[in-house]
């Protein structure tokens, strides 16, 4: 059991090794604390804070470098002083809702964190493939620009806005068409029905052709890419990163099947969580840091935001950024299912 002033020690130690990644002497708390005891007691503390395994020396007489379970007090007591932590003003940008392209907001919100964080970050998409078509809403958002949105079965959506011209009547009689048409299928099917040329046959050089067409891009993007990852080149010069810890963790990446069975190891989550070096359940995740959150539609997670980094990291700026862009997702997704559900 650590008293308040053991604490207070290896908060700093912690702290101190992220900003500096050097060896933490007893004379260095001192330099960057409050505490008012003599360095021999610093000494004893830090000691004890050895024993205990919350540090460890990198050489006799050396300083002390946190472990991973000084890692865990450190972001256990950022957490708790986060609380009331307005960080919204520190995001450069996000991308706005006018755009309603769902694949460009993941793309520039992967690109977003990852430069702000020098880390690398997974956004995975929601998966559309087998859920089936509740409704299909069409929205005129400018004089030349509509928007399509998907909503499914189970509240997840897709969205582009798309250039075309089509009078507000048009487009009315378009959406009821498609609805009657094409809501109850599953994804796969509709990708079927739009391939057969048979079926719009009718509709050859019309306005519901153009939107077939549209309606054909939109679920193919659906289908393609799932996960975005960005940012991997910051983890390269990174000299705590072992090199082939990170060509194992590029290659995980690379593929869906690895990518996938690498996320499912962190098992369910509903908020945020963090695993530090040898809590992570998968292998070679030793030199790395992990933060995840998940984004939602309706309470029912429909994607997850992973940021990998090394262990000296700013916890604080990591935790408060990515827990901020899951909440900014969850409304963004929200949006557009209520947008989804707007009837005409």
């Amino acid at each position: 059991m650590l008293n308040k002033r053991q604490k207070k020690v290896l908060f700093c130690v912690v702290n101190e090794y992220i900003k500096n990644r050097k060896p933490v002497s007893s004379s260095k708390v001192l330099e960057n604390t409050n505490i008012e005891y003599s360095s021999a007691t610093v000494r004893n503390d830090l000691k004890k804070l050895e024993y205990l395994k919350y540090v460890h020396p990198v050489h006799t007489s050396s300083g002390r470098v946190p472990s991973d379970k000084g890692y865990r007090f450190y972001v256990e007591s950022v957490m708790s002083l986060m609380e009331k932590v307005d960080i919204s003003k520190n995001v450069e940008s996000f991308p706005e809702y006018p755009q309603l392209n769902v694949d460009q907001i993941i793309t520039r919100t992967a690109t977003l964190l990852s430069r702000t964080l020098s880390v690398a970050t997974i956004i995975t998409k929601p998966r559309m493939d087998t859920l089936k078509i509740r409704a299909i809403r069409l929205h005129k958002t400018s004089e030349d620009y509509i928007t399509v949105v998907l909503l499914t079965d189970t509240g997840m959506v897709d969205a582009q806005t798309f250039f075309e011209k089509i009078t507000e009547d048009s487009l009315a009689k378009i959406e009821k068409f498609l609805n009657t048409t094409l809501v109850g299928r599953n994804i796969e099917e509709i990708k079927e029905r739009l391939k057969d040329p048979e079926s719009q046959k009718p509709w050859k050089g019309t306005s519901v052709e153009s939107m077939f067409d549209i309606l054909k891009s939109l679920i193919e993007q659906s289908s393609l890419e799932t996960y975005v990852v960005r940012g991997l080149e910051n983890l390269i010069s990174d000299e705590l990163i072992d090199q082939e810890n990170l060509r194992k963790l590029v290659l995980i990446t690379e593929t869906p099947d690895r990518f996938y069975k690498f996320l499912s190891e962190y098992g369910s989550f509903e908020g945020l969580k963090v695993f530090i070096g040898s809590e992570h359940p998968q292998r070679d995740m030793n030199p790395f840091a992990s933060v995840l959150v998940p984004y939602k539609v309706s309470n029912e997670t429909i994607g997850q935001i992973i940021v990998l980094s090394s262990k000296t990291v700013d916890y604080q700026k990591i935790i408060a950024l990515t827990r901020y862009i899951g909440n900014r997702l969850t409304e963004f997704f929200t949006f557009l299912s209520r947008l989804g559900n707007i009837q005409k």
